[in-house]
């Protein structure tokens, strides 16, 4: 067994692919993919843990950005990187729903490892601000006497306040318009602009409560949250059941990454995500830190792809 060792290390070395070392790593520059655009909350977060993990390890860490096809195109590249754990992934809700999504996914999921959660926050429903409703009830008594007339804006086809509208419209037995977007920004814009109804979105938009340009009716948590206590949850203003859903992000590493390697990258995104500093940065992007260990990442994921490909099959959803 230890001459079959020794004689596998050195034709690994000879092919220029030795395995790495977590004494060793990294002894090169780290590449954080962010597979949206920049200026978004997964790309925010992901410089707040590049500057955290180049302190730790004393080595460049860059964020690189591949956005497209659903964040599939970012999360493909990192799938077929290296497993030395030198190009890592930040993914979202897509690492779980995209499966169920895409006729023909450009990569497996399980050729990722989950790393650990880092930061979620429930969606709140917004509606235009001259609408006339003011609460769950009513919104939804509105959807029934205009049949066919109530329409949710979304950043686009599958993402989480899409899923979230199509989520809301089965549990309260409601038709909806879906109305996608390029985006998060352009859907808010065009909700304050009352071009459209309704949107599922984030805290971030809650600034515009108070100046009126936006109204806040209810959350998606299981229970109220100390962010914005007054909002109700969709279940309790309407008596539905299970309307949950939130936007979340945490770290993934190519499969067959070495566990020491792993470790060491996982010990460190802790220590990152546990930060006094980070919790505040976090925080002001209108999230909430949430670390999870790979074991509970892994889990929390297997809950969430049980949750929207039901919601998926049930409204036929799908990206070409």
């Amino acid at each position: 067994m230890r001459v079959r060792k020794v004689l596998t290390a050195a034709l690994l070395a000879l092919c220029g692919i030795a395995p790495a070392a977590a004494a060793d790593f990294p002894d090169k520059v780290v590449k954080l993919i962010v597979p949206f655009s920049a200026g978004g909350n997964t790309d925010n977060l992901t410089r707040i843990f590049a500057e955290g993990l180049a302190k730790r390890w004393n080595q460049t860490v860059i964020v690189e950005n591949k956005p497209g096809a659903g964040a599939t195109i970012g999360a493909a590249y990192v799938a077929r990187s290296a497993p030395d754990g030198h190009t890592l992934l930040l993914g979202s809700v897509g690492m779980a729903t995209n499966q169920f999504l895409f006729k023909d996914m450009p990569y497996e999921p399980s050729s990722l490892t989950p790393l650990g959660l880092i930061a979620q926050g429930p969606n709140v429903l917004f509606v235009r601000p001259d609408m006339p409703v003011k609460s769950v009830p009513e919104l939804i008594e509105y959807a029934k006497t205009n049949p066919g007339g109530l329409t949710f804006a979304s950043s686009g086809v599958g993402t989480s306040p899409h899923l979230a509208a199509e989520l809301f419209a089965e549990r309260a037995n409601i038709k909806i318009i879906h109305v996608p977007y390029k985006g998060a920004n352009p859907a808010a814009k065009d909700l304050m602009g009352s071009q459209v109804d309704a949107f599922f979105s984030v805290l971030n938009l809650m600034p515009h409560v108070e100046t009126g340009r936006l109204r806040a009716l209810a959350v998606t948590s299981e229970a109220r949250i100390p962010e914005a206590p007054q909002l109700p949850t969709v279940d309790e203003a309407a008596g539905t059941n299970g309307v949950i859903s939130g936007t979340w992000f945490g770290f993934f590493a190519p499969a067959g990454t070495p566990e020491d390697v792993k470790k060491k990258i996982i010990d460190s995104l802790r220590e990152v995500a546990e930060d006094p500093e980070t919790k505040q940065k976090i925080a002001a992007l209108a999230l909430s830190p949430a670390y999870l260990t790979p074991e509970q990442f892994a889990a929390f994921i297997k809950r969430e792809e049980d949750r929207w490909s039901e919601v998926i099959k049930k409204q036929k959803i799908s990206i070409e």
